[in-house]
């Protein structure tokens, strides 16, 4: 067992020194007629010694006797014609690291929820896996989708960049796709001309992202294709606090219509997300993809070791 583990561990670094000579061979073009000679005879006689470990004719003493060899060899003729370190970790890692860009941009995209406004659908601090290819492709730190694919639909959960000139990553539900006419009046939402039915379902409290507890009324609300999902307002809001808000919500108590090319998002917690009633519509172009699932959720306060809650039981809970 000992001569297997000592024979497999020089075989490792047999293998290091093979692939630098291999680089030598194939990068350095000006060697000497004698530096190619004692190049090939050392690729030789690794591939030599390569055969009798797979023949299993050779000991764990031969092998290293022939390691001590190669490193001499080396070190000798060969160590200044070595790959520069930081290339060759390069060589290494690019495919790897390019991989890993080519997944969180077009494959799965992770997002952490800093704020309450889509509380309780998604938690503050929940950290989301997106599918970015749902709508679309975006190239890295683009705002904008270059290839698009199938339309979002009422109801829908989608994260998208802000049609702002901070353009920065938010996640809000879908209430107006094109085409559709809309009314907002106080707490109650028209869709084309119907009513968005709401269900009482109980009050509760929620930890704010500043730390504050607050008292909340939940209801399950109805969209025109069926599709229910929970929405909540706060209690204790004073109405001469509402009215203030309503003053720069541009599309609150008036009748409008989402444009072509462009979708009216809102968010589930509704007294306290900044969405579509303020800086208006989200362009096509600006979606960025569907959130799945939670992979995991903290909630910090005003620093990152001020540890308001950490939730496990989120682990694993799915969007539909």
């Amino acid at each position: 067992m000992i001569e297997k583990l000592k024979i497999r561990k020089l075989k490792k670094k047999i293998f290091n020194r093979k692939r630098q000579l291999l680089w030598i061979k194939k990068q350095r073009k000006n060697l000497s007629d004698t530096d190619e000679k004692k190049l090939a005879s050392q690729l030789q006689k690794i591939t030599d010694v390569e055969t009798g470990l797979n023949k299993n004719t050779l000991k764990a003493s031969d092998v290293e006797k022939f390691y001590k060899e190669l490193e001499y060899n080396f070190k000798k003729d060969f160590l200044l014609l070595k790959q520069n370190p930081l290339w060759e970790l390069f060589d290494e890692l690019w495919l790897v690291v390019l991989i890993a860009l080519f997944l969180k941009f077009f494959v799965i995209g992770s997002y952490r929820v800093p704020t309450g406004s889509m509380v309780d659908t998604i938690m503050i601090g929940d950290n989301l896996f997106v599918a970015m290819f749902v709508y679309g492709l975006t190239l890295p730190f683009a705002k904008n989708q270059f290839v698009e694919f199938r339309n979002p639909e009422r109801g829908e959960i989608i994260t998208f960049s802000e049609p702002t000139p901070s353009g920065k990553a938010l996640v809000k539900r879908i209430v107006g796709v094109p085409g559709d006419t809309i009314l907002i009046i106080g707490n109650d939402l028209y869709v084309n001309g119907e009513k968005l039915e709401r269900e009482f379902v109980g009050n509760t409290v929620y930890i704010s992202s500043k730390g504050e507890s607050i008292p909340v009324s939940q209801y399950y609300e109805t969209n025109e294709n069926g599709k229910r999902y929970k929405v909540m307002y706060h209690d204790n809001m004073q109405e001469q606090l509402r009215k203030e808000i309503e003053k720069h919500c541009r599309f609150c108590n008036r009748t409008f219509t989402v444009p072509e090319r462009s979708y009216f998002v809102l968010g589930d917690n509704r007294d306290d997300s900044l969405d579509s009633r303020f800086w208006g519509f989200v362009p096509r172009g600006n979606l960025q993809g569907k959130p799945l699932f939670v992979w995991f959720s903290i909630q910090f306060g005003h620093t990152v070791l001020d540890i308001i809650d950490v939730r496990f039981n989120r682990i694993g809970h799915v969007f539909k």
